[in-house]
């Protein structure tokens, strides 16, 4: 049921866009926890997400179906498969599948895997994609859509499987009348997309499993059709780093705990109890 609201709401969000208007929220879960829906201050108070959610956001360029539900897995792929070049979850076999932006060579659990693999082996900087991606995204809203591709394949050049990478390619490939690769990296969009929500429910007992804050940002964009209103990283008592991201009172959480080290006291909110 709850994937049929999103799916509803979504076909309105891309109506609602061609005629510039910011489309209404999306209907709350009758199943979300009450302690998920309020939880602490926002992690980054910058101007650009106060701005961000109260102009909308940018036209897809086509419309983001789910056309059955996604059942979330446990994921138990060993990360040795990774490092195993005759697995099929070789991360240089899974990053050059991405590179041929061909969605049915690439599995879900591949894609996983892969950034199972950037963090174990500590290969990706979420603060470092983290500032090319906010990058990119205000050179798309600038209107200077090849300097954002250039932006965006340094994203993906360190992170081939990351959402915002190909999302901004799709949208400035889109204003620069490239149709065909525009087409090709917002289908890869779908389908990374489509895989963090195979393996997460986007709770704190099933977090996202992402590469860097800012692919959150990015799923809302794309999935809801919001930029989220509030954002915050919250320290469990369980030492695990959740980044939270709510918007109209859907709230979602990644598990962030490999940025932890690169963070200082002050930027997280520690839970108590």
């Amino acid at each position: 049921m709850k994937n049929k609201y999103y799916l509803i709401f979504f076909f309105c969000f891309v109506y609602n866009l061609s005629l510039a208007q910011v489309p209404p929220p999306p209907p709350p879960s009758s199943k979300q926890n009450a302690k998920d829906l309020i939880y602490g201050d926002s992690y980054n108070n910058d101007k650009k997400n106060d701005k961000a959610a109260t102009v909308g956001v940018k036209k897809s360029n086509q419309t983001y179906k789910e056309t059955t539900p996604i059942k979330v897995k446990k994921f138990n792929i060993a990360i040795t498969e990774s490092t195993n070049v005759n697995s099929i979850y070789y991360y240089k076999t899974v990053e050059a599948l991405l590179q041929k932006l061909d969605t049915t060579a690439v599995t879900a659990a591949q894609i996983i895997s892969l950034t199972k693999y950037k963090i174990y082996s500590k290969a990706i900087n979420p603060n470092y994609l983290d500032s090319l991606a906010r990058k990119a995204y205000k050179l798309n809203e600038e209107k200077k859509y090849d300097e954002a591709v250039v932006l965006a394949k340094e994203i993906l050049k360190q992170s081939p499987n990351n959402i915002t990478g190909h999302k901004e390619l799709a949208y400035a490939y889109k204003r620069l009348n490239n149709m065909k690769l525009s087409d090709l990296h917002f289908k890869m969009m779908v389908k990374i997309i489509n895989s963090v929500f195979q393996y997460g429910e986007g709770s704190r007992q099933s977090p996202f499993i992402l590469n860097n804050f800012f692919e959150g940002v990015s799923i809302y964009e794309a999935k809801f059709g919001v930029y989220p209103q509030r954002t915050r990283l919250i320290l469990t008592k369980d030492k695990v780093l959740l980044g939270g991201y709510d918007s109209y009172h859907i709230m979602r959480f990644a598990n962030f705990t490999h940025w932890f080290p690169q963070l200082k006291e002050g930027d997280y909110k520690v839970e108590l109890n």
